[in-house]
């Protein structure tokens, strides 16, 4: 069976990454420890960073933006579509009636013809 969504998005962007998936190994690990100044640096960051607020990708962030834009230009020639397909509708209506009314008055003035000529 295929992967879930989030399977598949983390291949795509490279997060949601499990603990056993590391990118480095144990020797760039010690090579890039962090010294005093990043520490306080990264734990200004932290502190920066609201509970609710997640870091998405740059790549993913670009994606979600033109999928957003897309679906924003889609609803709008839906609402143009809706205008359309109304507008239609009320014009058929309105020639349905009027071949109506015509058809009516061309009996009439067979009718009158009959009498007429009888």
């Amino acid at each position: 069976m295929g992967k879930s969504y989030e399977e598949r998005m983390s291949e795509k962007y490279n997060f949601l990454k499990h603990k056993d998936e590391s990118d480095f190994t144990n020797e760039e690990v010690d090579n890039t420890t962090p010294d005093n100044s990043n520490i306080k640096e990264i734990e200004d960051q932290k502190s920066e960073i609201n509970e609710e607020s997640l870091i998405v990708p740059l790549d993913a962030w670009n994606t979600v933006l033109n999928q957003l834009g897309n679906l924003h230009e889609a609803s709008q020639l839906m609402a143009e579509a809706r205008e359309r397909a109304a507008k239609a509708e009320v014009e058929a209506e309105f020639l349905r009636e009027k071949l109506k009314s015509t058809r009516e008055e061309l009996e009439k003035a067979k009718k009158k013809k009959r009498f007429l000529f009888f």
